[in-house]
C-alpha cells in the first residue's frame, strides 16, 4: 500500500504582505502626486496662454482705437473754459507741459485691505480701483481686480466709492469698457479747477453709445486689470499727431495676486490641494502707438 505524500501549503508571511502594502502605497502616492504636479502644470500654462491672449486683444484695440482718432493741438484741449477758474493761467501751462495728459487719462486709487504673505490676517495699501482712457475716438474704463474680487481684497469704505460706474453699462461689474467717445467727454467730465480730475467713479453719457464692449468679458480664466497707466504722450509740434505709450498688468482674478511684492506676486503657495496657485497667472505689457488721424479745427478759448 503506497503511502501519500504530505503537502505543505504555502503563504506569505504577515511581515512580507505589509511589505508589499507598503510598496504599492508607495507606488499610488507617486502617481497621485505626479498627477496633480501635471495637472497644475497643465493648468498653469493654460492660466498663463489666457493672460497673454488676451494682452494681445487689448493692445490691438487700443492700437486700432489710437491710430484712428484726431490729431488735435494740445493747446485746443488745455483750453477748455469750464476746467480753470481763478488759477486759469497756472493751470493752463501745467496742462500744455503735461501735453494735456489728464484730458487723455484719469486713474483714481483706494485703501484697499490685502493678504500678503507677511500679513496673512490683511494689510491696507494704496491700490489702483478704476480709470479711464480717451483716445478722442474711443474711450476705455476700467474695474481694476481689486474692486472686483471682494473675497481676496476688502476696500475701507463702500464698494461704491471706488467701483466705476456707467450709465450705459449691461453689466455693472464689467472689467475693461469700450465706448464711442468722440470729444473724450468721459475724461473732460471729471476735470476740475486747476488742471486736476476729481475722484468721482461715475462715468455718464448724454446718449448711447454705438459701441459698447467689454473687452475681459469672455476672456478665459477669469482675467482682470491690476493697474493701467499711460504716460504723457509726446505730441509734434506741426501736425499734433502724438506718440502714446502705456503699461499695464493683466492678471487672473484667483490666487490673491499682489503685485506690490516681490517673488512670488500669486500669494497661494501650492502647498495643498486646496488652492488656487494653479489657477494664478500675471504679466506686465507695454505699448507705443502712433496717433496718426487728421488735424482738427479749433477755436482758442480766451
Amino acid at each position: 500500500m503506497k503511502r501519500m505524500k504530505k503537502t505543505q501549503k504555502k503563504g506569505f508571511t504577515l511581515i512580507e504582505l505589509s511589505f508589499a502594502l507598503i510598496f504599492i502605497s508607495i507606488i499610488l502616492i507617486t502617481i497621485a502626486w505626479l498627477t496633480i504636479h501635471i495637472t497644475t502644470t497643465y493648468q498653469k500654462g493654460l492660466a498663463m496662454k489666457a493672460v497673454n491672449a488676451s494682452a494681445k486683444e487689448i493692445i490691438d484695440d487700443f492700437s486700432r482705437a489710437i491710430s484712428t482718432s484726431p490729431a488735435q493741438p494740445v493747446e485746443s484741449i488745455c483750453a477748455e473754459k469750464y476746467t480753470y477758474s481763478t488759477d486759469s493761467t497756472t493751470a493752463y501751462q501745467k496742462c500744455v507741459k503735461d501735453n494735456a495728459r489728464k484730458f487723455m487719462y484719469q486713474q483714481r486709487y483706494g485703501q484697499i485691505k490685502i493678504r500678503t504673505k507677511e500679513h496673512p490676517e490683511g494689510e491696507v495699501k494704496k491700490l489702483p480701483t478704476n480709470g479711464v482712457f480717451c483716445s478722442g475716438r474711443y474711450s476705455y474704463i476700467w474695474n481694476t481686480a481689486y474692486v472686483l474680487n471682494t473675497e481676496d481684497y476688502k476696500p475701507a469704505v463702500s464698494i461704491a466709492n471706488y467701483k466705476a460706474t456707467f450709465n450705459y453699462a449691461k453689466d455693472p461689474n464689467f472689467r475693461l469698457l469700450k465706448v464711442s467717445d468722440f470729444d473724450k467727454e468721459l475724461c473732460k467730465q471729471h476735470m476740475v479747477s486747476g488742471y486736476m480730475y476729481d475722484d468721482r467713479p461715475e462715468y455718464k453719457l448724454g446718449s448711447d453709445p454705438e459701441v459698447k464692449i467689454d473687452l475681459l468679458d469672455s476672456s478665459e480664466n477669469n482675467l482682470a486689470i491690476y493697474d493701467l497707466a499711460m504716460f504723457s504722450p509726446t505730441v509734434h509740434t506741426v501736425t499734433s499727431s502724438a506718440l502714446h505709450s502705456g503699461t499695464f498688468i493683466l492678471a487672473t482674478l484667483r490666487g490673491g495676486v499682489d503685485v506690490t511684492a516681490t517673488g512670488e506676486f500669486c500669494t497661494d503657495p501650492p502647498d495643498n490641494l486646496d488652492t488656487d496657485f494653479a489657477y494664478c497667472s500675471i504679466n506686465k505689457f507695454n505699448f507705443t502707438m502712433r496717433a496718426a488721424g487728421e488735424k482738427t479745427l479749433y477755436e482758442r478759448w480766451k
